[in-house]
């Protein structure tokens, strides 16, 4: 699972990184994708791909995790005498 993790969130960094092509002059043409400017339209496809990434790594690796802290902390009051 923990490779499965590092995959997905090195993905995520990888088309982070990508968003700044345009800054370098890379995907930085005066061309026009659909009503936007190539540099634009590059970020904004790399950004949605980010969003898909960040819900799956969120609700499959985070939301159990936080619920399993949950359950053992819950356990330990419960056990505790004040």
């Amino acid at each position: 699972m923990r490779k499965q993790h590092a995959c997905w969130i090195f993905a995520f960094f990888t088309f982070y990184a990508l968003t700044f092509l345009p800054n370098f002059g890379i995907f930085n043409k005066l061309e026009v994708i659909a009503f936007l400017p190539q540099p634009l339209a590059w970020v904004l496809l790399l950004n949605a791909i980010n969003t898909i990434i960040i819900f799956v790594v969120y609700f499959k690796f985070f939301k159990p995790f936080a619920i399993r802290v949950e359950e053992v902390l819950g356990e330990k009051v419960e056990g505790e005498q004040i």
